[in-house]
């Protein structure tokens, strides 16, 4: 919606003590929290951040996993592990973790069909052993889950028979 240069002249003049009610009144910039947003990317990512035409960023499967394995590990907030993965907006790493929750974070399959068994062959033995430990990760974390619903179903169903 907003240019590369308009943007670019925001930050420049909130960074020289313009406030913000100003330079949203002499751009048209309907939400207050933005030109700080325009800020922490430009910080974040530098000049490249702000592309005038739109694209759409594919993440598969298992650079997801990667992401939400590492922030798990380091414990570390989704602002964090968004700068440290290159990612724009920290809540799709949050959408990432509660689709791997929910056992709604699956392989891509149209992504999958179009792999080429020289695209298979490609994959590095640790790249297979790795995604394969993922998976068994994934598997197991599937099976608790199952197991604790089946034990709060089975509670259920005993205090209805007392």
């Amino acid at each position: 919606m907003f240019s590369k240069k308009i943007k670019l002249q925001a930050i420049l003049e909130l960074a020289h003590g313009l406030p913000p009610s100003y330079i949203n009144k002499k751009y048209g910039i309907k939400g207050s929290a933005t030109i700080y947003e325009w800020k922490r990317h430009f910080n974040q990512f530098g000049v490249e951040s702000f592309q005038d035409k739109q694209t759409k960023t594919y993440f598969d499967y298992s650079f997801k996993m990667k992401v939400i394995k590492w922030r798990f590990n380091q414990r570390a907030s989704y602002p964090e592990t968004a700068k440290q993965f290159k990612i724009k907006h920290p809540a799709v790493i949050w959408q990432w973790e509660k689709a791997f929750k929910e056992g709604r974070l699956n392989i891509d399959q149209r992504r999958s069909k179009l792999m080429s068994n020289k695209d298979v062959e490609k994959k590095s033995k640790e790249q297979l052993e790795e995604e394969n430990r993922v998976l068994r990760v994934r598997v197991a974390y599937l099976e608790k889950l199952h197991a604790l619903a089946q034990k709060k179903k089975d509670l259920q169903t005993k205090k209805k028979r007392k």
